[in-house]
């Protein structure tokens, strides 16, 4: 059996959506509301990796006796582990481009999406609830996390919401920059690679418009424009019952050091 556990189809939980889409896979969809905390039932499924995984809040991708908690490691096991489009580059060398992707957008870009992402839509929602919220959180393990779901009850994050823009613009200019040599990040052909970065880029056009723009950005929007395109993504994109994923955010990683 497969299932996946996911919230609104945005940011991580997009991914696995729109590669199991790609793959015509049928699957159980397991339908929860991280800003309920739901995470943290003790039904839930977990395991060590995806209690300490640095996304932190899900997807989880649940098959037969394997717990994947990782949303790039999903989007690998999907593309190997069912038939259909590969999603994954023949040449070497692209699908060495492809991880090296993954790795940037966890490291260097994810951050400051959520972050941007949880001041605009998640702590407004958050802090009314705070005096229920807090003994809740107070059992969350690890510490991490925490940390990063109390910091939401605290006051406005002006400073975390600057710096969080001023690391937005090397990995964005990095991807604009790809995008000028190759049609897909990895190279000539789609991979799981454009679907990492869509999920990360698709909100930035409202929640940082002077970094991801027509003038600075062209190619960042054509590559927006395509992937909705795709049937896969509009499938996934069906899968929202808000109406509003664009506005779905949770804690993501912390700031990468390395970045």
């Amino acid at each position: 059996m497969l299932e996946l556990y996911h919230w609104e189809p945005n940011s991580f939980f997009l991914k696995p959506l729109i590669a199991l889409a790609e793959k015509g896979v049928e699957f159980r969809s397991r339908y929860f509301d991280p800003t309920n905390l739901e995470q943290f039932d003790p039904d839930f499924p977990c395991n060590a990796e995806s209690r300490l995984q640095l996304e932190r809040e899900g997807p989880v991708l649940v098959h037969d006796a394997a717990i994947i908690g990782s949303s790039f490691f999903m989007l690998e096991y999907i593309a190997e582990a069912f038939p259909g489009p590969t999603l994954l580059p023949a040449d070497a060398y692209q699908r060495y481009r492809m991880h090296a992707w993954g790795q940037q957008i966890a490291l260097s870009l994810a951050s400051p999406v959520t972050v941007l992402g949880c001041a605009r839509y998640l702590a407004p929602v958050m802090r009314p609830r705070a005096a229920t919220l807090r003994a809740r959180l107070a059992a969350i393990e690890p510490l991490e996390r925490r940390a990063a779901w109390g910091a939401l009850l605290e006051a406005e994050p002006g400073s975390a919401v600057s710096a969080a823009r001023g690391r937005l613009r090397l990995p964005i200019d990095r991807i604009e920059a790809a995008l000028a040599d190759a049609a897909w990040l990895a190279g000539p052909e789609y991979s799981i690679a454009d679907i990492d970065a869509f999920a990360m880029l698709v909100t930035l056009p409202a929640l940082a418009p002077d970094v991801v723009n027509a003038a600075a950005t062209p190619r960042i929007l054509d590559f927006l424009v395509r992937m909705r395109a795709r049937p896969a993504v509009r499938a996934a994109l069906a899968h929202s019952r808000t109406g509003r994923p664009e506005e779905a955010f949770v804690p993501g990683p912390e700031a990468s050091r390395w970045g």
